[in-house]
């Protein structure tokens, strides 16, 4: 867990947490296919059937896979992170190949922020499933995952204020993931391979997060 302080110590600490915010973000692999796939998954469909196997036979980075957002094609890795709602620090993360589906690392992201009863979890409709709101139940945390609409059925004024409310608070996350990328280069990665590139994306949060506290104790 990438983390400067416990919340028992707030005097001595940098980060206080409130709740953390879970994301995922594509980057590209270093090395470009030889082969564009005619048939590619599509990121976070309605029926969560976005982590669809696909095999790559035509590039040396093999753990590497393809992903379709809107009308671009993307063929590396996702990030699966998250960042405390009050500063932005990253809290930890990891790397899957990009076809793998959002819900169904959620609670491997809150088991690597070590996330503490009372606090909040906030997420995008991407993470929204029975499972994964059960599991903020049994855990104790607030459920902070936006609503999704079913198929033929508008979500309730209430659900929809909720919504806007729980995507204001996202922002951090994501800007934390456009720094990571233009400051740091991290829209592409420098290595093949998932284990090298979830240890780039973790060196790139530490440089990430010493910066802010800096910048923070500046102040």
């Amino acid at each position: 867990m990438l983390q400067q302080d416990g919340p028992d110590e707030p005097d001595d600490g940098l980060l206080v947490r409130e709740g953390a915010i879970v994301d995922a973000s594509v980057v590209s692999s270093a090395r470009r296919p030889f082969k564009v796939l005619d048939v590619l998954p599509q990121d976070r469909q309605e029926d969560n059937e976005g982590g669809t196997d696909v095999t790559i036979s035509y590039s040396d980075d093999a753990e590497a896979a393809w992903l379709r957002k809107g009308n671009r094609a993307y063929y590396g890795y996702k990030i699966h992170a998250a960042t405390d709602t009050r500063d932005g620090f990253v809290l930890g993360g990891h790397a899957t190949p990009a076809n793998r589906s959002d819900t169904e690392e959620f609670v491997a992201v809150l088991d690597e922020v070590d996330a503490k009863a009372g606090e909040s979890i906030f997420a995008d409709k991407g993470y929204s499933s029975q499972l994964n709101r059960y599991v903020l139940q049994v855990r104790g945390l607030a459920d902070g995952i936006m609503h999704k609409a079913a198929r033929n059925r508008e979500l309730t004024p209430s659900k929809k204020n909720a919504n806007r409310q729980i995507s204001s608070v996202r922002a951090k996350v994501e800007r934390a993931f456009g720094t990571l990328k233009r400051g740091y280069g991290f829209h592409r990665t420098r290595y093949l391979g998932r284990a090298k590139v979830e240890l780039e994306f973790l060196l790139n949060a530490m440089a990430f997060n010493l910066k802010k506290a800096v910048l923070k104790a500046a102040c």
